[in-house]
C-alpha cells in the first residue's frame, strides 16, 4: 500500500472518531508507525501537520454546533475532547478570532476559520467563480419537508429529501404525461432543533414558479437579498461534496458572511427530452447553488451599531 492510500484511509478514520482520544500516539497505534515516522508521512502527503489538522477539524465541528445546535458550549468542548473550557476558548479564538460565545450570538455567521477533510482518493471538485447576485422577494409554489438529524447527517438528509421529491413528481408527471418544467427550485434552511439540543431541525422545500396543484402544495415566500451564487455541472453522487466543498473551502477563503436565510438550488432540466421518463435515472444534473450573504457595508452598520 502507498503512502497516499496509507494517509488516506487513516484521515477516513480520524473523521469517523473527532469524539473519541486522538493523541498523536493513539493515531500512530492505529496507522501501525511510530509516530515521528507517521507524521513526516502525514505532511509529506498532505502539507499539514497532522496534530494541527485534527484539531482544525475539530474546531470546525464545535463551530457548526455552536451556530446550530442550543448545546452548551462546555458540553461542546468536552464532546471535542478539550479538557476544559478555557482550553476550548483559547483554541477556538486563536481558529475563529472571537470566543464561542460571541461566534454563537453573532447576527451574521463568518466562515473564515472553518476547515474542510481533506480528501486524497477524491478528484478535488474544481469550484467555479461565483457571482454576486440580488434576487427580489418573490412566490413559489413548493412542498415542504422536515426532520430533524445530526451534524454528520445533514448533507445526506438533504439528499434523501430531493430524491424522495424527484421521484414522486417524476411519478406524477409520467401518469399525466406531462412534460417537466425548465426549471426547479429547491431551499434549504437549518433550525435549532427545539426538542434536541444536539439535533438540527432541517426545512428542505422544494418548489415551482407556478401553481401546478401538486397534493400538498403550498405558497412559499423567497424573501430575497444578497446571494453568492456558484454554478454546478455534475452527478448528483458528487453534489453534496461540492456543497460541502462551497461552505468549508469557498466561503472562508471569500471572507464573506453568512445571513440567517434559506440556501436556493435552482435545478434546470435538461432540454434534450422533455419527458419525465428521461429523468428518473438522473446521471446528470445542473444548478445554481445560492448562499444568503451580507454586504459588507450591512456588516460595518451591525458593528458600529453594537458599540
Amino acid at each position: 500500500m502507498n503512502q497516499v492510500s496509507i494517509i488516506s484511509d487513516l484521515i477516513v478514520w480520524i473523521e469517523k472518531n473527532l469524539e473519541q482520544p486522538l493523541s498523536i500516539d493513539h493515531v500512530a497505534q492505529k496507522s501501525g508507525y511510530s509516530k515521528w515516522h507517521l507524521q513526516r508521512m502525514f505532511k509529506d502527503v498532505t502539507g499539514q501537520v497532522l496534530g494541527t489538522y485534527i484539531r482544525h477539524r475539530r474546531l470546525t465541528y464545535a463551530a457548526l454546533a455552536l451556530r446550530m445546535t442550543s448545546k452548551p458550549i462546555l458540553d461542546i468542548a468536552m464532546q471535542y475532547r478539550f479538557d476544559s473550557q478555557q482550553t476550548f476558548t483559547r483554541s477556538f479564538k486563536k481558529q475563529f478570532n472571537e470566543t464561542p460565545a460571541s461566534y454563537r450570538r453573532g447576527e451574521f455567521w463568518d466562515p473564515t476559520g472553518l476547515t474542510p477533510a481533506i480528501e486524497l482518493n477524491k478528484n478535488r471538485l474544481s469550484l467555479p467563480e461565483p457571482k454576486f447576485v440580488n434576487m427580489p422577494q418573490k412566490t413559489f409554489w413548493g412542498i415542504t419537508f422536515k426532520n430533524n438529524c445530526n451534524l454528520s447527517q445533514l448533507l445526506d438528509e438533504e439528499n434523501k429529501l430531493r430524491t424522495q421529491f424527484f421521484y414522486n413528481y417524476i411519478s406524477r408527471c409520467n401518469h399525466k404525461c406531462e412534460n417537466l418544467p425548465d426549471k426547479i427550485y429547491a431551499f434549504s434552511r437549518i433550525l435549532k432543533s427545539k426538542d434536541n439540543a444536539n439535533e438540527q431541525e432541517l426545512l428542505y422545500t422544494i418548489a415551482l414558479d407556478h401553481n401546478n396543484n401538486l397534493e400538498n402544495i403550498e405558497q412559499v415566500v423567497s424573501e430575497g437579498g444578497l446571494y453568492l451564487c456558484f454554478k454546478y455541472i455534475g452527478s448528483p453522487d458528487e453534489f453534496c461534496d461540492f456543497i460541502s466543498q462551497v461552505h468549508l473551502a469557498a466561503m472562508p477563503a471569500l471572507k464573506v458572511r453568512l445571513r440567517s436565510s434559506s440556501c436556493v438550488i435552482e435545478i434546470h432540466h435538461n432540454h434534450h427530452d422533455g419527458t419525465a421518463e428521461s429523468v428518473k435515472d438522473i446521471t446528470h444534473m445542473e444548478c445554481d447553488y445560492c448562499v444568503p450573504v451580507v454586504a459588507e457595508s450591512d456588516v460595518n452598520i451591525q458593528s458600529n451599531s453594537s458599540l
